[in-house]
């Protein structure tokens, strides 16, 4: 994603951004996927990451290596 330069959503804006879909549609993002935050890091240096769990009914954070490249993991682009 850097090197690409996306600019990646934080955690907070991928937070705020779930919330007013729900809202708006009674659904949720990131059914099937998963959003990297990459605008955001831990100290550890892991990238934040927000999914919904149909089981459990429940959105959650969860973190990855940033050198992770899984199939299910997606990155949502900041438009300014």
């Amino acid at each position: 994603l850097a090197e690409a330069k996306i600019k990646g959503i934080t955690l907070l804006e991928r937070l705020l951004l779930e919330f007013a879909y729900f809202l708006a549609t009674g659904e949720h993002l990131d059914e099937e996927n998963i959003t990297l935050c990459s605008g955001s890091r831990y100290s550890s240096g892991d990238v934040p990451s927000v999914g919904w769990r149909r089981g459990d009914r429940r959105v959650y954070v969860d973190a990855y290596d940033p050198s992770d490249a899984l199939g299910h993991l997606r990155s949502r682009r900041v438009v300014s």
